[in-house]
């Protein structure tokens, strides 16, 4: 009897003893399994299967109400406005190039050389890019079109109408939204296309500001040559006095010499004193002859010799008034040359600037007169006949991403305090 007790008692250890061992095993197991999961007491009491405490129940709600509220109703919001609201936008596109119709003046203002204008082209058409985005174009615009009645209708859905009350800064951003603008820098091709909520109005529109753009360069254009106007009409009055102030000056030499022309002064001069000269040699002629027939006192030689005096005399005169030395009182022609000509090329010199002037004016006039840009469109703006605006897929794809990334961020916040508490 005694035996059987002791037996049982052993058998009693053992079966104590074993699950003393498996217990451990199972503690060592859990241990393992908390060294290689997350120190957190949520861990800890899911792998204790103890059922989750209230604060998680409450961070799992929160996440669920943060992705219904930040990506599932927003995209279901998307889909509907899309399908449903939004009103369809008809595109209308021309393409154009700046020409210029006159070349402008060169440089050198008075020569008859001109210039191809192309770095005036591209700076013409750098200015239409950058009047399309400015309050002028608004201001243009509003003069020929109601701006508010085109996009502010109340067919338009309300995400994509002009509100009734935009400012001139408000309308000019929604401006920019509605059209593009592209240059190809090679050869100065311009795409436009401006987007609208008929057909009619977009072709329209398009139309109305290839005549805007046009006007606004030419009125550039118009201001230049109106100075260059004013300066060459300037020059030309500048010119005129000068002439007339040479011609008086020229005037007043010929009444203070006696001389109008060097020429013909010179020519009646030298004519004069060869008929004075002629006349002398055959006086002295006809005194040596009758010399030795008369009496040395005789009134025949007396006279002959009065007269051979004074045409001597008087061919000396013309002969110091042709090229003799000039005095006080008077000149000879020899003098009154180099004053002429002196004064006669001062006069050329002015009537050719004058010349010169006056061509230059009639040139700027006639070019002035011009419209001198033109923006020519080699397409016709196109009549839209179906809705390319918006794009419906690729709408519904950037606010995807877009829902996606907020709905993420909020998601990870909450997870990263959730976890910071733990």
């Amino acid at each position: 009897m005694k035996d059987e007790n002791q037996l049982i008692v052993k058998t009693e250890m053992a079966s104590v003893v074993g699950r003393s061992q498996r217990m451990a095993a199972a503690l060592s197991s859990y241990a393992r399994a908390l060294t290689f999961e997350n120190r957190s007491r949520r861990n800890l009491y899911r792998l204790a299967g103890l059922a989750p405490r209230a604060r998680d129940r409450v961070f799992t709600a929160l996440l669920g109400a943060i992705f219904t509220m930040t990506f599932a109703l927003p995209m279901i919001g998307s889909l509907a406005y899309y399908a449903l609201m939004v009103s369809p936008g008809y595109v209308s596109e021309v393409r154009f190039i700046v020409r210029s119709s006159a070349p402008i003046l060169s440089r050198d203002r008075y020569s008859t050389s001109t210039v191809e204008p192309k770095a005036k082209i591209v700076q013409d058409t750098a200015v239409l890019l950058n009047y399309l985005g400015s309050p002028s174009i608004i201001q243009d615009l509003q003069k020929n079109v109601d701006l508010k009645e085109v996009f502010g209708r109340k067919d338009i859905d309300v995400f994509s109408r002009l509100v009734p009350d935009a400012t001139q800064e408000e309308t000019l951003e929604y401006w920019k939204d509605r059209y593009s603008a592209s240059v190809n820098p090679k050869s100065g091709i311009v795409e436009l296309e401006v987007t609208a909520f008929t057909p009619a109005e977009a072709q329209k529109l398009v139309e109305l500001v290839l005549r805007l753009s046009e006007v606004q360069i030419n009125n550039l254009s118009s201001g230049m040559w109106s100075d260059l106007l004013v300066s060459a009409q300037q020059d030309v009055e500048a010119a005129t006095t000068e002439v007339a102030a040479l011609r008086g000056k020229l005037r007043d030499t010929q009444n203070l010499t006696g001389v109008f022309d060097i020429d013909l002064s010179a020519e009646s001069i030298i004519t004069t004193l060869t008929n004075v000269e002629s006349e002398i040699a055959q006086l002295r002629s006809r005194r040596e002859a009758l010399r030795f027939s008369l009496d040395k006192e005789a009134p025949q030689l007396a006279d002959m010799d009065r007269r051979l005096a004074a045409l001597e005399e008087q061919a000396r005169k013309l002969g110091a008034k042709a090229a003799g030395t000039s005095t006080e009182i008077s000149g000879n022609l020899a003098d009154y040359s180099s004053i002429f000509d002196k004064l006669k090329l001062e006069l050329k010199i002015a009537q050719n600037k004058l010349e010169s002037a006056i061509r230059e004016l009639e040139k700027v006039k006639l070019v002035s007169s011009l419209q001198l840009i033109y923006v020519d469109n080699f397409t016709e703006p196109t009549l839209p006949d179906k809705s390319t605006s918006p794009n419906v897929p690729l709408a519904l794809f950037l606010w995807f991403l877009l829902w996606a990334a907020i709905c993420s961020s909020a998601c990870g916040t909450v997870l990263a305090i959730r976890d910071k508490l733990d």
